[in-house]
């Protein structure tokens, strides 16, 4: 069964508070993550709907929330309106030739430190030695 009530305290750094019903009776204790995630913190005197349910110590707690008064973005907050559309998404960029030239030779020059050339003596005494083993 929902009920109706004002969020009476909240105590943010804590993440809880108190609902006070509008049927009476003693505030409930509400937690965090009993609001709905619109990203909009919980504010003190808020209007809510609730569920009631009992914790493990007999005490009354209120949960699945939803606000009854909508959350409005104050006008300072909101975007200008510039036009009637809203602006396209920008185009995929296309890779030039020029720049498949660059990357092209940064490969060959990045390949060609990781490889010796064929004729070098080193290479040599490298494969002999690891070939010894």
């Amino acid at each position: 069964m929902r009920f109706e009530g004002t969020l009476d305290s909240w105590y943010a750094e804590r993440g809880h508070g108190l609902v006070a019903p509008e049927q009476g009776g003693e505030p409930l204790f509400v937690h965090v993550s009993a609001f709905p995630m619109d990203g909009q913190p919980p504010n003190e005197g808020e209007r809510v709907s609730f569920e009631v349910v009992a914790k493990s110590d007999g005490s009354k707690q209120a949960v699945r929330l939803q606000r009854l008064t909508p959350f409005r973005v104050p006008a300072q907050l909101r975007a200008p309106r510039t036009a009637s559309r809203p602006r396209p998404i920008a185009k995929r960029r296309r890779v030039s030739a020029l720049m498949w030239m660059v990357m092209g030779v940064l490969a060959l020059g990045f390949g060609a430190t990781l490889w010796p050339p064929a004729g070098d003596p080193l290479l040599a005494q490298r494969v002999s030695a690891t070939a010894s083993r």
